[in-house]
């Protein structure tokens, strides 16, 4: 049988084939990462560059957000950097107006902008709770609300929200930080719910323990850095290139079939 013909009788049974540019590609498209000035912001937007997207890096260090889009630049697409608070609604417009005046349209949101709080619920205040929620669960169901809104009207698009391993795995001293993650899968899957008859895709990630400026506190801890890493079936901390496969999965065609998940990116810390 004749390669045509293998695949006239792949489509009569509902398979295309197609090439893995075709269904990872992402040429055309653009994503806006928020928290993209380092860490794990900064390697899903390298990555989504890799793959095609034009970027835009969300981020409320200025210098540090324009350094990052010089970095993901070196892929070849346009990379554009936006200085501000995810907090700040007005903020967020103007982002909104800016993608829309420079590309056209918005294709993908990756929502990884966010606090660490290491606390336990005694020591924790109503402002320390005021100001997690703000950035980890408010201006996350802002920022979905806004260009969802966008992406409906368009007909198509991909969210991608950023949770943790904390999420699924209680993590001792962190009940606040759990709780605004774990909030953070419902809210995807109930957006995923209501969204998907318009096209549009909601799901999420959930890094487990990664090796960015977000832990930097933990690292002066050395003993506690290594009984983390005993407990991780991988054996070490991940970094922000094993959240590339992830991200490139959930922006692109390949996950068109994946609705209202979280998919647990933590080297098996969540199998116990």
């Amino acid at each position: 049988m004749q390669r045509g013909d293998v695949a006239g009788e792949h489509e009569r049974h509902g398979v295309n084939i197609v090439t893995l540019e075709e269904i990872f590609g992402l040429a055309g498209r653009t994503a806006i990462i928020t928290g993209g000035a380092s860490g794990l912001g900064k390697g899903m937007a390298s990555a989504l560059a890799a793959a095609g997207a034009n970027i835009v890096l969300v981020d409320v260090q200025r210098d540090p957000v324009e350094a990052s889009a010089h970095d993901v630049s070196s892929h070849g697409t346009e990379v554009l950097a936006l200085p501000g608070d995810v907090t700040d609604g007005a903020f967020l417009e103007e982002t909104l107006f800016t993608v829309l005046k420079k590309f056209g349209r918005a294709d993908v949101l990756v929502c990884a902008a966010g606090r660490a709080l290491r606390k336990n619920a005694l020591e924790s205040t109503d402002a320390d709770f005021d100001a997690l929620m703000a950035v980890n669960v408010k201006a996350v169901f802002q920022w979905n609300r806004a260009f969802g809104r966008q992406m409906i009207d368009q007909g198509k698009g991909a969210i991608i929200n950023i949770a943790s391993q904390g999420a699924f795995s209680a993590l001792a001293g962190r009940p606040l930080y759990s709780a605004s993650k774990a909030s953070i899968v419902q809210l995807t899957k109930t957006l995923a719910l209501d969204w998907i008859k318009f096209g549009v895709r909601v799901n999420a990630i959930a890094p487990g323990l990664m090796d960015t400026p977000f832990i930097d506190e933990m690292k002066r801890e050395p003993s506690r850095i290594e009984r983390d890493i005993a407990r991780i079936p991988v054996g070490r901390l991940g970094r922000p290139d094993d959240l590339a496969g992830a991200v490139l999965l959930l922006a692109s065609d390949a996950g068109r079939y994946i609705v209202g998940q979280t998919l647990i990116v933590d080297g098996g810390w969540t199998i116990y």
